[in-house]
């Protein structure tokens, strides 16, 4: 196969995979995939994207990272992406480096396991007109997780404690007693009174982040579909608050009823039926210690703790007057951003309030914050962006490469050993081998695995085409000699 690379002048490593990708029947066998492999960014196409932002700015035109982008392959014929035109402009001042970081993150998921595991507890607000005088009802719905069984709910004025715990006992005595309830963080959510009831049943509670929706979207999804189905209720006679009420239960039971007998995200069984499954107390065990898992799992980090002590700081020594919910909520939302923001942003905040009192607030802390945080995540971009594509950074590394003293080559040793197969005297062919010999030992030195080196040569020696076949052999013959350990000097002088 050596000599077949050699006759056809291409690389063995080429021909060696032009075998291993055909059959028999010079079918291949699989299709190369050449998606998502971006070629290097050279200095001359910095050069080139820098003076066309250069140009279009002088010219008084703003620069539009879209159609900048499309001219510069149409033009210069530079075909990159508009992420990477954008870093290099960055790299070179002629973009500001914006990041669209999230703070806090999104919340963890739960997965869906058995049923009457988790228990999705949410309210919403349903109206009802008579006539044109509108009653405006809390109600507070539970829904299995596992299999979206919407298994009780309650009507009520507000959502309030207890409106919670009738929708649990109405759960309970349908369905039995759930592993735990995944609710918002919402007052009558985490008050004393549902908490206790909560904890004698043995049911552990799930409370979501601030502002996330998703993290209850089974409740929320439901509500929707719930309202879609429903539509505006409107009744054209005059009747008493209690007759709304009972017409709102009625028509929430007929929705429950049938929307549990219709199957959900293409399962075969419905969710009426998918609740009437057995579950093992094994399996009971095994979810509500995945449950705790989970909690134990949201649990404040050391690193957290420090940042949330840092906040309690600032609030008793600016004596800043702080709601109960407002601190809970501030608590959540400081771990997310990082510990030397935090204090600039202390920093910040007192020459603030010094300057005017009126600013000494959590709203007004957590701005100064926010923006410190956003300049940290800028700088970092914008960093990365110069030691990557900056122009005057690439080219110093190159000057560097260049001025670095350069070892032997394979190019050298191949070329010694062609003026040692063609010369015509004998101590210029002892000469050149030593030489050669000499080189490639020392090459061979920055290298663990000889075979790697063995196939660079055969590549190389392949190019070579003002040699015979004859040559070719002679001088990897030599070659092999001067890879084996057991080579001497003697040895390749009694080759030759």
């Amino acid at each position: 196969m050596r000599e077949v690379a050699w006759v056809l002048n291409v690389s063995l490593s080429v021909l060696s995979q032009w075998n291993q990708g055909f059959d028999e029947h010079m079918k291949p066998y699989r299709i190369p995939e050449n998606r998502g492999k971006a070629s290097k960014v050279r200095v001359e196409q910095v050069k080139a994207i820098v003076k066309a932002a250069e140009e279009l700015r002088a010219n008084g035109k703003r620069l539009r990272l879209k159609g900048f982008t499309t001219n510069l392959e149409q033009r210069h014929n530079i075909a990159l992406s508009r992420k990477t035109v954008k870093e290099v402009l960055i790299a070179n001042n002629l973009y500001q480096a914006r990041t669209k970081r999230r703070r806090p993150r999104f919340y963890q998921s739960l997965r869906k396991a058995i049923p009457n595991g988790l228990l999705s507890l949410d309210g919403s607000e349903m109206v009802i007109f008579l006539d044109k005088e509108a009653y405006r009802f809390n109600v507070e719905l539970s829904v299995d997780v596992g299999t979206f069984h919407h298994t009780a709910f309650s009507v009520g004025d507000s959502e309030t404690s207890d409106e919670i715990i009738t929708v649990l006992e109405s759960h309970c005595k349908n369905w039995g007693k759930p592993l735990g309830i995944l609710c918002d963080s919402g007052s009558a959510n985490l008050s004393e009174k549902t908490r206790a009831y909560l904890k004698a049943h043995e049911i552990d509670l799930i409370s979501v982040g601030p502002a996330n929706p998703k993290a209850n979207g089974t409740d929320e999804g439901a509500f929707s579909q719930m309202k879609d189905a429903l539509g505006p209720i409107h009744l054209d006679f005059s009747s008493p608050r209690a007759l709304a009420r009972s017409v709102l239960e009625k028509l929430i039971s007929v929705y429950m009823i049938m929307r549990n007998r219709i199957p959900v995200k293409r399962k075969g069984m419905t969710p009426d039926q998918c609740m009437t499954i057995s579950v093992s107390e094994s399996q009971r065990d095994d979810e509500r210690q995945r449950l705790r898992e989970h909690i134990s799992a949201k649990a404040r980090s050391e690193d957290g703790q420090v940042k949330v002590d840092r906040l309690h700081g600032l609030v008793r020594y600016l004596r800043i007057r702080v709601e109960p919910e407002v601190m809970k909520r501030a608590e959540r939302t400081i771990t997310a951003y990082e510990k030397e923001a935090i204090i600039a942003a202390e920093e910040a905040f007192v020459k603030a309030v010094n300057r005017k009192a009126e600013r000494k607030t959590l709203p007004y802390f957590f701005g100064i914050l926010r923006r410190i945080q956003q300049e940290r995540d800028d700088e970092v971009y914008k960093r990365y962006c110069y030691q990557r594509y900056n122009e005057q950074v690439m080219l110093n590394l190159e000057r560097q490469q260049q001025e670095e003293p350069q070892g032997p080559s394979m190019d050298n040793i191949l070329s010694m050993l062609v003026q040692a197969v063609r010369a015509s005297t004998q101590f210029v062919k002892d000469l050149a081998i030593r030489k050669a010999r000499e080189w490639t030992l020392e090459l061979m030195a920055s290298y663990r695995y000889p075979g790697a080196l063995k196939k660079q040569f055969s590549d190389a020696l392949g190019n070579f085409k003002d040699l015979s076949l004859e040559q070719k052999t002679r001088i990897w013959e030599l070659i092999e000699q001067f890879l084996s350990p057991k080579t001497t000097t003697e040895s390749v002088t009694q080759f030759t």
